[in-house]
């Protein structure tokens, strides 16, 4: 596998951005732009993974993520296995760790999962002897999402040493944001963070990234910027502000991104137009949102294929 030989990649899990490498980082980016070249449709396909068995354990609804894991293994020649509580032994009182059991009793030997409770996916890797992938965790990390928006700008820049990037939006409940911070200052950037107070880690978490109170303020100083969505879901006996106060205080409209046209436009998904970001906003040539999409594909082609590779 000369792609991704040139570079030696070390883990045998990707629980999250914080326990890689710059050197893990750098070789899952180029695994991926070998797959990202090489095509990344149907018509194109590889044996990677032939003879594997991918579980795609989503414990919580997703589009995005769950849709380009699950073409990334079957475009590597991989079995998919979905597994979802609605309708499982799970609603009769089953544990994760009996789910786990069971399924691992049938022959697999990759889980893709995503949780609601911060830990659970280390939990799971620690009694199986399968490879295990975060697909999104709580409000911990999500380090695929961060893999995927680093090869973004990397397609951009080409280097993010000295870039700025500023995460906007709700801080404090996103996975994402948390993955983002960590890859992007392992690979240079200087990070800085914007949003409602309420919204906002304790200061003593990312005590040395700066701060900002407005999207004005965001816009002039990054080179990039990361629009988030409120987590309504993760939220409790909190007062949150109205979208129309939200979207006047922090949403990304137009008028922002035309006094800075070199601009990056990034975002997750999915979008709520009009609150954090306008639908113009997200579709205008600054906007890399859908590329990110397409790039969740390769990236997730990459992180499969080496873990497989390393623990074959």
């Amino acid at each position: 596998m000369a792609f991704a030989r040139m570079i030696q990649y070390t883990q045998k899990h990707l629980l999250g951005i914080q326990t890689l490498s710059k050197e893990d980082i750098y070789c899952i980016f180029q695994s991926a732009k070998f797959f990202s070249h090489s095509g990344i449709h149907a018509s194109q396909r590889f044996s990677y993974l032939q003879g594997k068995t991918v579980v795609l354990g989503f414990f919580e609804s997703s589009t995005r993520t769950r849709c380009s894991f699950e073409l990334a293994a079957k475009r590597l020649g991989a079995e998919t296995l979905l597994f979802q509580p609605q309708g499982s032994s799970l609603e009769k009182g089953e544990t994760l760790l009996d789910t786990l059991e069971t399924i691992d009793a049938m022959g697999v030997d990759i889980w893709v999962v995503r949780h609601s409770i911060n830990g659970s996916i280390e939990l799971m890797s620690n009694n199986s002897p399968n490879v295990f992938i975060n697909a999104g965790e709580g409000n911990n990390e999500h380090p695929t999402q961060a893999l995927l928006d680093g090869f973004t700008l990397l397609e951009k820049f080409d280097t993010l040493e000295g870039k700025r990037i500023c995460i906007v939006g709700d801080i404090l409940h996103s996975r994402v944001a948390r993955s983002d911070i960590y890859l992007f200052q392992k690979l240079g950037a200087e990070v800085a963070l914007c949003g409602p107070d309420i919204f906002m880690p304790d200061i003593h978490e990312f005590a040395d990234i700066r701060r900002f109170s407005t999207i004005e303020e965001s816009v002039e100083w990054a080179d990039a910027i990361n629009m988030l969505r409120i987590q309504k879901e993760r939220i409790v006996d909190k007062t949150i502000p109205t979208a129309e106060e939200y979207n006047r205080l922090f949403g990304l409209r137009m008028k922002h991104i035309q006094s800075k046209p070199t601009i990056v436009i990034m975002h997750p998904g999915p979008a709520n137009y009009g609150i954090e970001i306008d639908h113009e906003v997200a579709h205008s040539p600054q906007s890399v949102i859908q590329r990110q999409v397409r790039n969740g594909v390769a990236v997730r082609m990459a992180v499969l294929t080496l873990l497989s590779n390393l623990n074959m």
